[in-house]
């Protein structure tokens, strides 16, 4: 493991030395800004919540936004798909990806998908005529020029226990930083301050711009399976997420009883936390893969030990992986904040 590990850090390492010495090319979009939300990790730092951040920030502004994803795990035929535009959603999310379908139930903006980043954010802005691309990760991807690179850090784990993939969790040397444009401190209402004061120290060198997330619960609420004859294929009109987000179902529901949480997510300890900082009686959880795509038996289980339980409680992301009606099940809503101190 160590062995891999030392193998994959030095071909990250060459990678990008050629890109530094323009030896390997990166290409710019014309007319559009492309803004990557990234980190150098994998997974867990809070990418999702902090794309939906900024999209709704722009939509403030009144200007045309659209979301580029790579859709990891998702099964397609073409590489580069329309997932929604600003009309309808136009695939599964077992096609796209839970993370761009997810994007694309909470915002009526494009939204796209492609390994090739590049070839994603030109379609975006050909096809789209969006003036702003919002990227969900791609820090590492070189290949597309971007206006803005931020970069998140959780404060729960900051550098994946300093080893390469696969016997740590960094993707690049923590001096990547240095291409950031700004850092943002995610979670950082998990851990005490001083966890906080030692990632400051860490990255100071690096002179950047830092600001601190706060992620937290917000409200509850239920899916509603009625007409929805296919999954995932689910227009404007008819969206599980989008319509029975207005039915918001309080914090308060939990409290004293007897939950069972499940999630396919990169970081299940923050889920777990959130959860238990609500007061409940008792909390049993199941743990799946990150990403992994839900068979009739798992449902099947989950539906099984349901009735043991008061509520079952799973992520936004794992929402648009159900297609199978779960007695109690509710949905966890977050909210995430940024701030200038902490």
């Amino acid at each position: 493991m160590e062995l891999l590990s030392m193998i994959y850090g030095f071909i990250v390492f060459l990678r990008n030395k050629l890109f530094d010495l323009n030896i390997l090319k990166s290409k710019k979009v014309d007319r559009v800004k492309v803004i990557c939300i990234g980190n150098i990790v994998a997974g867990g730092t809070g990418k999702t919540p902090a794309v939906q951040y900024f999209v709704n920030e722009y939509l403030k502004k009144n200007m045309k936004v659209g979301i580029l994803s790579r859709g990891y795990k998702g099964k397609r035929k073409t590489d580069l798909l329309l997932v929604r535009d600003e009309k309808k959603i136009y695939c599964t999310s077992k096609e796209s990806g839970d993370e761009a379908f997810f994007h694309a139930e909470n915002f009526k903006v494009p939204v796209v998908v492609s390994k090739d980043r590049y070839k994603g954010a030109k379609f975006l802005k050909e096809n789209c005529s969006v003036e702003v691309i919002i990227m969900d990760d791609g820090f590492q991807h070189r290949k597309l020029l971007k206006d803005e690179n931020i970069v998140l850090i959780d404060a729960t784990n900051p550098f994946g226990n300093n080893k390469f993939l696969p016997k740590g969790r960094l993707r690049e040397s923590i001096d990547s930083l240095n291409r950031a444009d700004e850092i943002i401190i995610t979670k950082s209402n998990y851990v005490e301050k001083k966890e906080i004061l030692k990632i400051l120290e860490k990255i100071k060198k690096y002179e950047k711009k830092v600001f601190f997330a706060v992620f937290e619960s917000d409200y509850f609420y239920k899916l509603n399976f009625e007409n929805d004859e296919k999954f995932g294929k689910i227009n404007s009109e008819n969206n599980k997420n989008f319509e029975n987000k207005k039915n918001k179902i309080s914090k308060n529901i939990i409290k004293n009883k007897n939950i069972l949480i499940f999630s396919s997510i990169a970081n299940p300890a923050t889920f777990y936390k959130t959860i238990k900082n609500l007061a409940p009686k008792n909390v049993d959880e199941i743990k799946f893969s990150d990403h992994h795509l839900y068979s009739s038996e798992d449902f099947a289980e989950i539906q099984k030990k349901s009735k043991n339980y008061d509520f079952i409680v799973t992520t936004e992301k794992d929402a648009v992986k159900i297609h199978k009606n779960i007695e109690n099940l509710i949905v966890l809503k977050m909210k995430f904040d940024l701030k200038k101190d902490f």
